[in-house]
């Protein structure tokens, strides 16, 4: 049986890392359209076996979503371990940053997958439950410090409102990768300037 080496062919270097995968898959998805790509097509590109493909990301979509769910293990880890008696709001703001700060340094393409997200319909009929578990994570935050329930209405008003500034920022289709900090700046101002606002809603 051939080993996934011999498969590639001569000349043909390993995309092996995850990293090297995902970028060679938004590039396909953001050249081709992103129904027009199948794994076949990723795993042929980036020089892979589809065993090691779905090791990396499950299925197709898990190249959009696996690394922003990461990224929602991010910011809850960042609430979690925040120093207690802290501003819950400079709590959240600095979580929200800093979460989205590991993201777009830790990937090459972070920022391009919210194209595909914007553009394809077979893509936005998942979106739900992802940005729905960011918005729970930041609920339950406010939840905590106001002594009440994540479902309740100030916790749920302040986590849409934040999500509404996260979404508005990535979903701005001229942010690129090298401009990180810009985006990173944009999204801490609007934040403090939304949870400023919001402040009088907790005791």
């Amino acid at each position: 049986m051939a080993t996934e080496g011999e498969r590639r062919g001569p000349g043909r270097p390993p995309a092996s890392s995850r990293d090297a995968v995902e970028q060679v898959a938004l590039a396909l998805m953001l050249r081709d359209g992103y129904d027009a790509v199948n794994v076949d097509a990723i795993a042929a590109a980036a020089g892979i076996g589809r065993t090691t493909f779905f090791r990396y990301f499950g299925s197709k979509p898990g190249v959009i979503w696996a690394p922003f769910d990461a990224t929602i293990d991010g910011l809850e880890a960042m609430i979690d371990t925040a120093p207690s008696g802290g501003d819950p709001f400079e709590i959240l703001r600095e979580a929200i940053v800093g979460s989205t700060r590991t993201a777009l340094y830790s990937s090459a393409v972070w920022l391009e997958r919210f194209q595909l997200l914007d553009a394809y319909p077979s893509l936005r009929s998942e979106a739900y439950e992802h940005w729905e578990r960011w918005k729970q994570v930041v609920a339950q935050h406010v939840a905590r410090a106001a002594a009440t329930q994540s479902n309740e209405v100030v916790p749920m008003a302040v986590a849409g409102a934040c999500q509404g500034v996260f979404l508005a920022e990535l979903r701005d289709w001229n942010n690129r990768d090298e401009d990180r900090e810009d985006v990173l700046d944009r999204l801490d101002r609007d934040l403090l300037a939304v949870c400023s606002a919001l402040r009088s809603l907790l005791p």
